[in-house]
């Protein structure tokens, strides 16, 4: 059995809703098919992704805002290496 990790972002009464779960199957199209049942909302998406220490789990709601038109300016990346700070 594997860990997945599920991401929604859905409509919550005309704002944007974000959940994560995680899921327990022996595959992806499993783990696809109890993510579809377990849907926080009619109209959402998703993305699935086996469980891994490299995840970074704000992603969603950065996406989401992005999306929406509210990210705020400034983040730091998540991807940067915060080590090049020396250059």
């Amino acid at each position: 059995m594997q860990v997945w990790i599920v991401e929604y972002i859905y409509d919550d009464d005309a704002s944007v809703g974000i959940r994560t779960a995680k899921v327990t199957a022996p595959d992806y199209e499993t783990a696809r098919q109890f993510a579809l049942g377990d849907a926080p909302a009619a109209d959402f998406v998703m993305s699935l992704r086996p469980e891994s220490e490299d995840q970074f789990l704000g992603r969603p709601t950065i996406r989401a805002r992005e999306m929406t038109g509210q990210m705020a300016r400034n983040l730091p990346d998540p991807d940067d290496d915060i080590e090049d700070d020396d250059a």
